[in-house]
């Protein structure tokens, strides 16, 4: 009888000894663990950051929009500060692991769940940040005169020149759409936008002519400036290519189905120089009638 009550004792001895070896295996496995996400992730922090160095120099070279730099701006601020919360949180898991009375199955959890949840965080973090930086290997830029489009004194767009107007503009919506198709198994919510820029000449519109007359209106001043209604001109203008662009869109989406949702967004810059030209380039030269495009492809920041 002694003999078998020492047997039980030598085996519980031995079960509470490898218990506990199981247990701080488990231990150093989540600590090990622990310290590698913290890691990752304060190099995450500088990736992001080099990714908004980025996004501001193709944005001070012109070839992405104001409005993609700022969205890709305050997504590299939101996320970075992300970031540190979940090292706060990963931080306090391990110190909890590496004091001593504080290692409880209930600790252990915590670690394991921290670990968890970052990991989750930083899989989509790296999912959508590959999409920005493939944007900003893009050119997003382009220019269309539009003298083959409007004829002078005009803002609308007669059917015959929406023809040419698709034949000119329809290459901007591929792009959109040949971007997205590269993610469309990674994201269900990309989206996209297209910024419409008008620009005109310099040169006075006569006030004996029916565009004076039809521009002071939609301006709703009883003397407006040259440039007054020049920017009204040109935003007019950038409203008609946003319609035809509207179709293009349309038209694409019932032909593939694709559910990618594009915003445009129309801008007037009337006498401004557009970009590409000198400083002292002629009032009346044709180059400044322009209408420039901006695309914009995104995951939901």
């Amino acid at each position: 009888m002694k003999l078998f009550v020492r047997i039980l004792s030598v085996l519980a001895v031995t079960w509470i000894v490898n218990a506990c070896a199981v247990n701080q295996a488990a231990v150093d496995s989540s600590k090990a663990a622990l310290r590698t996400a913290i890691d990752s992730n304060e190099r995450s922090i500088k990736m992001l950051q080099i990714v908004a160095g980025q996004s501001e120099q193709a944005y001070k070279e012109g070839k992405i929009a104001e409005s993609a730099n700022a969205e890709i701006q305050n997504y590299v601020l939101a996320e970075q500060k992300s970031i540190q919360i979940q090292n706060i949180i990963l931080n306090k898991s391990l110190k909890d692991l590496e004091t001593k009375g504080s290692i409880n199955n209930e600790s252990l959890e915590r670690a394991n769940q921290a670990i968890r949840e970052n990991g989750n965080k930083m899989r989509i973090l790296e999912e959508k940040t590959k999409v920005i930086v493939d944007f900003l290997g893009n050119e997003t830029f382009s220019k269309s005169e539009i003298g083959a489009l409007f004829k002078p004194g005009e803002y609308r767009l007669l059917a015959d020149q929406q023809d040419e107007g698709k034949r000119l503009f329809s290459p901007i919506v591929e792009k959109l759409f040949s971007f997205a198709d590269k993610y469309k198994g990674t994201f269900t919510n990309l989206k996209g936008e297209i910024i419409v820029t008008g620009y005109s000449d310099a040169t006075p519109i006569d006030k004996r002519s029916r565009l004076y007359r039809e521009l002071a209106d939609f301006v709703g001043v009883s003397d407006p400036s040259s440039s007054m209604l020049n920017q009204k001109l040109s935003e007019l203008r950038a409203v008609a290519v946003k319609e035809l662009l509207e179709k293009i869109i349309n038209q694409r989406k019932e032909v593939e189905g694709r559910k990618l949702d594009i915003k445009i967004t129309v801008l007037g810059r009337g006498e401004d120089i557009p970009r590409g030209l000198p400083d002292n380039v002629p009032k009346n030269d044709f180059r400044r009638r322009v209408v420039t495009f901006y695309w914009v492809v995104l995951p939901v920041l």
